[in-house]
């Protein structure tokens, strides 16, 4: 009989740790990933050209570890980018050592603005995507994707950026691979603002077909032909959307030195 109900109290007890952590991870996802915010920091001196180059990278948290923050270093080094997207960055996690690996990357590779947008908390951490910028961040935003409640959160995420006398509205995302991808694709459509300078950039967990799953009519893309692989040498889900104020001048992949997924990147012309 004491046995029994020890494995009755133990169940008891799984049950409610399982409703704890499901409804505290539920809070912290909502809480944590809608918002909007102006952002104030001292202004860098950067000239500003008619051409921007931005790039957009899973860095699979840097494999977990300061050790590979060199090798993101030497793999941007020599693309002067003045904007970089990443997704899949740990953020005082203990499983990649307990630094802030945005505001790292960004000391490391010269970038004097960046942001961490959490996604998700992890144990005594954050894991989610981020932005570093040669240019001044005035506003950054935040918005929670539909997705299950068991599932990783997933956001859509809004840079407003000054480059010289334009703005730039750069959304960066990560969305799910499963039942939740087409509805987190219809949510980035409908919620996207297109005033003014536009640029969508992300991980879109597209393997095959990309154009004609997500066809777009308010956006073009920098990989339209699917011939930039950036996920081995079969799969394209990165991708850079840009409004029609940019015009494309350059696009290529750099092969990562230690992600499963590989830099891409372009260069546009400021209409």
């Amino acid at each position: 009989m004491k046995r029994f109900l020890k494995m009755v109290i133990s169940m008891f007890l799984v049950v409610v740790i399982l409703i704890v952590v499901v409804a505290g991870r539920f809070y912290y996802s909502v809480y944590a990933s809608e918002y909007n915010c102006s952002v104030t920091k001292d202004s860098v001196d950067v000239n500003a050209t008619n051409r921007l180059r931005i790039g957009t990278y899973n860095v699979h948290s840097l494999n977990y570890g300061k050790e590979d923050l060199e090798g993101f270093v030497n793999d941007i080094k020599d693309l002067q980018l003045d904007i970089i997207c990443l997704q899949e960055v740990d953020h005082n996690a203990i499983r990649s050592g307990n630094f802030d690996m945005v505001a790292s990357m960004a000391k490391e590779a010269g970038y004097p603005y960046y942001h961490f947008y959490s996604t998700m908390w992890i144990l005594n951490g954050y894991y989610g995507i981020g932005i570093l910028s040669k240019y001044p961040i005035t506003n950054v935003s935040s918005q929670l994707m539909p997705n299950s409640l068991f599932r990783e959160p997933r956001v859509l995420t809004k840079t407003v950026i000054e480059y010289g006398q334009t703005l730039l509205n750069i959304y960066n995302t990560h969305v799910a691979y499963d039942s939740y991808h087409d509805i987190q694709l219809d949510f980035i459509e409908n919620n996207i603002e297109l005033d003014g300078h536009v640029i969508l950039a992300g991980d879109f967990n597209y393997f095959y077909g990309y154009n004609e799953r997500w066809d777009t009519d308010i956006l073009d893309n920098v990989n339209s032909d699917e011939t930039l692989m950036t996920y081995g040498s079969y799969g394209s889900p990165d991708n850079i959307y840009y409004s029609d104020n940019f015009e494309l001048v350059e696009r290529d992949v750099k092969t990562s030195s230690f992600s499963d997924h590989s830099l891409l990147y372009a260069e546009f012309l400021i209409k």
